[in-house]
């Protein structure tokens, strides 16, 4: 076996090493600033999906809540266009009456 005696490295050869091992180095910090840049957005887009889920799920309840108010109406409008309707109120509030039909009025009350 033959051990080889070290080179003398010249000048040139030590800039050279000195310029690599900074090359490594930067490439770790940009790699490093990259990765926690991509992080840090990651997160902010997860915050920012999780609270437009939130809101779409108090808009889907109000809208549900409307749809079961407008049928209410509806069925209000229905009733209030009602035969019955209108003959009740005609009885109730402006005291009318079917003909061949007797009022009585209970005066003791």
């Amino acid at each position: 076996m033959k051990i080889r005696p070290k080179r003398n490295e010249g000048p040139n050869q030590r800039k050279l090493k000195n310029v690599r091992k900074l090359d490594k180095i930067f490439i770790r910090i940009f790699l490093t600033v990259f990765i926690c840049a991509v992080s840090f957005s990651i997160v902010c887009q997860a915050r920012n999906f999780e609270q437009i889920k939130q809101q779409q799920m108090i808009l889907s309840s109000q809208i549900q809540a409307q749809e079961e108010k407008k049928l209410e109406f509806e069925n209000r409008k229905e009733y209030y266009n009602s035969d019955g309707y209108i003959e009740q109120i005609a009885r109730e509030q402006l005291g009318l009456v079917k003909p061949n039909e007797v009022l009585y009025i209970n005066r003791g009350k």
